[in-house]
């Protein structure tokens, strides 16, 4: 029976009438506590207590109620109404994929943003060990401003207990030889009524792709003996070139629909990297296409940190070093792509899946090494891996002594480069080489690069200290010198350095570019300290020469964009936050910046694109790091310009909650609070930072978070303590 317009169920009063389904009826409702509309869906009168219509609805309900995502659709509340069990969800406006897919297939961008959006969904529910089994198009809601919802997860396996990939976590409340699900969408070991695991869905994702690109399901027949026969023993149909646009998106579909589940992609993780390398070649512009490899990729390469195969284990800083010295070289090479340290020095040891860390960065090889340093000699072993198949496409050991570290480093850049690219330029050849030094002033230089990178106050001090260590024993090392002038501004900047700082920095940064004007890295901690310093025009000559020098240098073009936002450039940091952004993919915070930006010019449409595609990608840094704090509180504030305030607050609490004293946290907190209206909070926050005098008084004058404070006493009190 069909409730009547005006009819209490619980809290919520029925206004009409939506849908009716398998498992009951459908209504839009209003909630007066809130003051806003809501889906209630009320299961069929005729399900009775320990029914299994009544345990699929309860199934839904905690497996729904346990996820929060953009792709998962919302539950708000559970209760009863004459006994009958309800659930209470967003209200969705728009129409399900089905509906779409009635009026033919789906350009090829937009098959594939669905495909990423749907498999970002699956990916968070099989984080909590929740599988959904009944993936398709009928449970796929498109709104209408392009967000994808995942629908019914009424036969949804909950068993966050269970590690993935063990027997336990493919076991669920239908018996094996039950056959569950949708013939057309269901695994080849669904339809045998095995035990199944996250796997089944990604079949699902694939027919649906499959689907989305050529128009008809690829194992849909006329009847269910024969979808079934096909599920089962068929291959699915090629895809059209002419409409799937580049080659890597018909084979990581047709990877997708493997037969045996462990020919296919193994995560949903893995498969939203390859999802994003597609859409990356969709969306590059034919007249400046990069150069491809003989698999019709841009070439594009993820260095690991080198093992360390010492006897005593103690070079750590010499295998991240090298790491380190090959990401910086292969930089300079046009259109090479390289994963940024941040994301790349996340997978380390022994066990790890080259294929696997190639897909979850996006890149087709991974180049994978180990040191072993004995006795005055040492031994540097590389691999360059294809990711696509797991061959090794070249390899090499190297033996020396530590003064050939030098020579090393040149030869396996060359190597990797040339095999990615094939023939380089003379400009190339010679950027590919990196300033040699005195070895024991190396390994300094080392450790403190490695300490700088931890971007935590006590390890940026003692990267301080291991730069002037460096600089004793070998004066004229401009590295050891730049990364000094680093370690000074990031204190003063981050940490409410002392002006003995910012003078450090200047002189080392001065000091590094009479040394090295050559060096792309000199003009850039040249330019960063005269930004500090203000001296915005200078800083400009300092980042475009650094550019010119480093076309693909992600420091020049993103400090660079700072600058111009600090000098009320704006128009200026659009390009320059875009261009970051377009250099290190996996960059969450250029695109954010990026949307601000975009957001102070009125450019609205592009600023929401633009501060989505940051949270997607603060999303897949938090995958491979939970703790980034920085990836949680820029998140944060761009969850809140997205309208998800409720998450935002969540991410700023973790955030707060892990590194309570982080300027960066506690300034971005305060933004996020005092542009959700949380005035006394954003206040309490910046009273922690800016009356130490922490603090970047021009950036605060352009940042628009601010305007809901600007003229409170206390505020203008607060910063009238920054320098």
């Amino acid at each position: 029976m069909v409730l009547a317009s005006g009819t209490a169920v619980g809290p919520y009063v029925i206004r009409e009438h939506l849908a009716s389904g398998g498992m009951g009826e459908v209504y839009r409702a209003r909630d007066p506590r809130l003051g806003r509309d809501v889906a209630v869906k009320v299961l069929a009168p005729r399900e009775k207590p320990g029914s299994e219509g009544l345990l699929r609805f309860e199934r839904e309900a905690r497996a729904t109620a346990a996820l929060s995502h953009p792709n998962i659709l919302t539950v708000f509340d559970v209760g009863t109404h004459d006994g009958q069990p309800f659930l209470v969800t967003e209200l969705l406006a728009g129409q399900t994929l089905r509906q779409r897919l009635e009026s033919g297939p789906l350009a090829a961008v937009d098959a594939t943003r669905l495909a990423l959006q749907l498999t970002r969904g699956v990916a968070a529910a099989h984080a909590l060990r929740i599988v959904h089994r009944d993936l398709k198009p009928e449970n796929l809601f498109l709104t209408r401003d392009g967000t994808l919802k995942i629908l019914d997860f009424g036969l949804a396996k909950l068993r966050p207990e269970a590690p993935l990939g063990s027997e336990a976590a493919t076991l669920d409340a239908s018996a094996p030889g039950q056959l569950i699900g949708t013939l057309a969408y269901m695994s080849p070991e669904q339809t045998r009524g095995e035990l199944v695991d996250e796997r089944t869905d990604i079949f699902a994702i694939g027919a649906i792709l499959h689907e989305m690109l050529s128009g008809k399901g690829p194992f849909r027949r006329r009847t269910g003996a024969e979808t079934l026969a096909a599920v089962l023993h068929e291959a699915p149909p090629p895809l059209d070139p002419r409409s799937t646009g580049p080659a890597s998106l018909a084979r990581l579909t047709l990877r997708c629909l493997e037969k045996d589940a462990a020919d296919r992609f193994q995560t949903a993780a893995d498969l939203a990297f390859a999802l994003e390398t597609a859409e990356r070649e969709l969306l590059r512009p034919t007249a400046t296409a990069a150069p491809i490899d003989d698999r019709g990729r841009p070439p594009s390469i993820a260095v690991l940190p080198f093992a360390d195969m010492s006897p005593a284990r103690d070079q750590d800083h010499l295998c991240e070093g090298i790491a380190d010295e090959l990401i910086a070289a292969l930089s300079h090479i046009e259109g090479l792509r390289v994963a940024a340290r941040s994301s790349s020095f996340q997978f380390r040891g022994s066990a790890v899946d080259l294929r696997a860390v190639g897909a979850r960065l996006g890149v087709g090889s991974v180049l994978e090494g180990s040191v072993r340093l004995a006795r005055s000699r040492l031994r540097v072993t590389v691999q360059l891996v294809d990711v696509a198949d797991g061959y090794q496409r070249w390899s090499q050991r190297f033996d020396g002594s530590p003064e050939d570290v030098f020579a090393i480093e040149d030869e396996i850049a060359k190597s990797v480069a040339t095999a990615l690219r094939g023939v380089l330029s003379a400009r190339e050849r010679e950027a590919l080489r990196r300033p040699e030094t005195a070895v024991e002033a190396y390994d300094y230089f080392l450790r403190g690069r490695q300490l700088l990178h931890r971007f935590v106050r006590p390890s940026i001090e003692m990267a301080g200290q291991m730069f002037e260590r460096a600089i004793e024993l070998a004066p004229d090392y401009a590295p050891a010198h730049a990364g000094l002038a680093d370690a000074h501004s990031w204190l003063y900047e981050w940490w409410g350095g002392e002006a003995s700082d910012l003078d450090a920095a200047d002189g080392a940064s001065r000091r590094a570019l009479e040394l090295a004007p050559d060096l792309s890295e000199s003009h850039s901690s040249r330019g960063f300290v005269l930004s500090i310093r203000r001296l915005y025009d200078e800083a400009e000559r300092e980042f475009r020469e650094a550019i010119r020098l480093n076309p693909n240098s992600f420091d020049a073009c993103y400090y660079y964009a700072r600058t111009c936002f600090a000098a009320g450039r704006t128009e200026q940091s659009v390009d320059l936050f875009r261009r970051a952004a377009q250099i290190r993919p996996e960059d969450y915070q250029s695109p954010i910046l990026l949307a601000q930006s975009l957001a102070m010019v009125g450019r609205a449409e592009e600023a929401r694109e633009a501060n989505r595609e940051g949270i997607r990608r603060a999303e897949r840094q938090l995958e491979l790091n939970p703790t980034e704090v920085r990836a949680l509180s820029l998140g944060a504030t761009a969850f809140a310009l997205d309208g998800q305030t409720e998450r935002a607050l969540q991410w700023s609490e973790r955030a707060l909650d892990l590194t309570p004293e982080d300027q960066s946290v506690l300034i971005n907190g305060a933004c996020l609070r005092a542009r959700i209206g949380m005035k006394e909070q954003a206040l309490d926050l910046l009273e922690r930072c800016f009356a130490r005098g922490w603090g970047k008084r021009d950036w605060i004058e352009q940042d628009p978070d601010y305007d809901s404070i600007r003229d409170d006493p206390r505020f203008q009190a607060l910063l009238a303590k920054l320098h």
